[in-house]
């Protein structure tokens, strides 16, 4: 049996993964191209997945891009880091 402090924890730990969610769903719709990408530990880019078509190459930029939302998102809910380290993060595809 799960006592109240863990019970709290596990809302809180929900409620902010939730948080996460979306931010990463509205990071997904804003970057078409992008189909994932991988998060160190130390929050850092370590890789990015896209969708390509012809004419079209990944460049710095959109690591740029991707690394720039996920920080001003940590500044934002700095309570959603831990949530973030070492994890992958892709598109969903219906």
């Amino acid at each position: 049996m799960k006592t109240s402090e863990e019970r709290l924890y596990e809302a809180r730990r929900q409620h902010f993964e939730g948080i996460l969610a979306q931010h990463v769903h509205e990071l997904f719709q804003r970057l078409p191209m992008l189909s994932g990408f991988w998060l160190r530990p130390d929050l850092q880019v370590a890789e990015l997945s896209v969708f390509t078509w012809p004419g079209y190459s990944a460049t710095r930029d959109l690591y740029e891009e991707v690394t720039q939302s996920l920080v001003a998102f940590a500044e934002d809910r700095p309570e959603a880091l831990q949530l973030m380290r070492g994890r992958t993060f892709a598109r969903a595809v219906h």
